[in-house]
């Protein structure tokens, strides 16, 4: 009985949760984008406006299988790596991609700015998981 009333606790504590919940959420935003994309917002996606949606495109779709292995995967890594890799790879990700988005379908762009700021947190996520499964002790 006692094993059953802490399996909840257990599960709520686990730092992996978000991160797979925040990937299928980032999963279903990128098939709604490109679904938008090639649609509704033809019209917008011409020159440059296309070329940033399609590299926004391209770059969330790659991470979104990638942030859901890194969730699984969370146990195979030194636990404070893992912490922070996969949640720069997560900002990463909305930051150099909405970035990019915003700037493709709005003639907002000062946010262009801060876009290089997320992929440089992508890529300083996929250094400090690399350091983190090296790490781990078997």
């Amino acid at each position: 009985m006692a094993r059953q009333l802490n399996e909840p606790m257990k599960q709520a504590a686990n730092p992996a949760r978000p991160i797979l919940a925040a990937a299928a959420l980032l999963g279903f935003a990128a098939v709604l984008l490109g679904a938008l994309g090639a649609h509704a917002f033809d019209h917008l996606l011409v020159g440059r406006a296309e070329v940033r949606f399609e590299t926004a495109l391209r770059l969330h779709l790659a991470h979104v299988p990638a942030l859901l292995a890194i969730g699984l995967a969370q146990a195979r890594c030194a636990p404070r790596a893992w912490l922070i890799g996969a949640w720069l790879l997560l900002a990463g990700v909305l930051v150099f991609c909405g970035g990019l988005y915003l700037a493709a379908l709005t003639p907002v762009t000062a946010l262009i700015p801060i876009v290089p700021w997320g992929g440089a947190a992508m890529m300083a996520g996929w250094l400090v998981l690399a350091w983190g499964f090296v790490a781990q002790k078997p």
